[in-house]
C-alpha cells in the first residue's frame, strides 16, 4: 500500500522557496514523499501521481538503474552527483541526505541539462579546431615564411633573380597553407545553404582554380544536395592530392555511385597501412603536404552526410568513395 503521507514539513513552503524550484524528498525504500513543484519538468509528472510511489513503479529501467544505487547511497548518509536519461533529455541530478524525526530521508533536486551539455560538446569541438589552426599558423606558417625571408636575403645581397624563384615557391605554399585554413573554418558548422548540385560542374570549377600542370580530368555527372561552396573545398583538396602525388601526367576521374559519388586518379595510390591515418589533422606521406586537406574532405562529407573511405583505383591510384 502506498505511503502518501509526507513526513512533518512545511512542504509547499519548502519546494516554493527552493532554489531552482524542483525538490523531491524520499524515504528509505525509495518512495517519494515530497514532490513539487506541481508538475516536474524531469519526468513531465504530476506530483501528486509521484507521491508514495517508488522508483521502480515511475521510470524505466534504464532510468532506474541510474537512480536506484545512487539514492540507496544518500539514504546510506551519502551524497550524489550524475547525469541520467530521461524521454531524450539528459538531467542532472543532485542528492543529500537529511535526518528527519527518527528516520533518514533524502532530497533530490534535478535540472534539465541537454541544452547545456550539447553547448559545451560544441564549444570542446570549436576548442579542438581551434586548436587545430594554432598548430598551423605556428608551425606550418613558419616554414615557407621563414624560407621566402632567407630567399629574399639572398637577392638583396647578390641581386640574383634565382632567388625571387625560391620566394614565389614559398609565397605560394603559404597561399596554399591559407587555403588550406580558410576552408577548415568553412566547415566549422553544418551548412544549411542546401541545394541540388552538378557534382560534374563543381568538380570543373575546382579544377581550374589549382595547379593541375599536364594532369587531366573526367567525369561522369550525378546530382546531390549539398552546398556548393564546401563540395569545390572537398574537390580542390582532392585534387592538390591527386596531382602532388600522381605526377604530372596523372588522370583524375569524378563518378556516381549507387548511394553516393567517388574521385580516383591513375597515381601511385596510398598504401593501404596508411590509409586510415591520412584523415588525421597533420598526417601527411611528404610531397609537402600540409596535413590538412584530407581532414577538410572527411569534415566536408560528414556535413553532407557522407563516409568517405579510401581503396585503390583500377589503375592502382587512390579512390575516394563517398557514401
Amino acid at each position: 500500500m502506498r505511503n502518501a503521507n509526507p513526513p512533518p514539513l512545511g512542504d509547499r513552503t519548502l519546494i516554493k522557496n527552493f532554489p531552482n524550484g524542483v525538490l523531491v524528498l524520499f524515504d528509505a525504500d525509495l518512495r517519494y514523499r515530497i514532490v513539487g513543484p506541481e508538475t516536474l519538468p524531469f519526468s513531465g509528472r504530476a506530483a501528486t501521481e509521484m507521491v508514495g510511489r517508488q522508483v521502480d513503479e515511475l521510470f524505466p529501467e534504464e532510468t532506474v538503474t541510474v537512480l536506484k544505487p545512487n539514492l540507496r547511497a544518500t539514504i546510506d548518509g551519502g551524497s550524489r552527483s550524475f547525469d541520467t536519461e530521461y524521454q531524450g533529455q539528459i538531467h542532472h541530478v543532485e542528492t543529500r541526505s537529511v535526518q528527519i524525526t527518527d528516520e533518514p530521508y533524502g532530497i533530490l533536486v534535478t535540472q534539465d541539462v541537454t541544452e547545456a551539455r550539447q553547448t559545451a560538446a560544441e564549444l570542446a569541438n570549436q576548442n579542438e579546431r581551434l586548436d587545430q589552426f594554432a598548430s598551423m599558423v605556428s608551425h606550418d606558417l613558419q616554414n615557407p615564411l621563414a624560407i621566402a625571408v632567407a630567399e629574399l636575403e639572398q637577392y638583396r645581397e647578390t641581386d640574383d633573380d634565382m632567388y625571387l624563384d625560391g620566394v614565389e615557391d614559398a609565397l605560394k605554399r603559404v597561399e596554399d597553407l591559407i587555403v588550406d585554413l580558410t576552408a577548415l573554418a568553412r566547415t566549422n558548422t553544418p551548412s544549411k545553404n542546401r541545394k541540388p548540385i552538378s557534382l560534374s560542374t563543381v568538380a570543373r570549377e575546382a579544377w581550374r582554380l589549382i595547379d593541375t600542370q599536364t594532369a587531366s580530368l573526367e567525369t561522369h555527372d550525378c546530382t546531390i544536395n549539398g552546398d556548393k561552396s564546401q563540395l569545390q573545398a572537398l574537390f580542390e583538396n582532392l585534387f592538390r592530392n591527386a596531382v602532388g602525388h600522381g605526377g604530372l601526367d596523372v588522370t583524375v576521374r569524378v563518378g556516381p555511385l549507387d548511394d553516393g559519388f567517388y574521385v580516383e586518379d591513375t597515381g601511385t595510390g596510398i598504401p593501404p597501412e596508411t590509409r586510415e591515418e591520412v584523415f588525421e589533422h597533420g598526417f601527411t606521406t611528404g610531397y609537402g603536404g600540409s596535413g590538412v586537406g584530407l581532414t577538410i574532405v572527411s569534415r566536408i562529407a560528414a556535413d553532407h552526410g557522407y563516409e568517405v573511405s579510401l581503396t585503390e583505383s583500377s589503375e592502382g591510384g587512390a579512390r575516394f568513395e563517398f557514401q
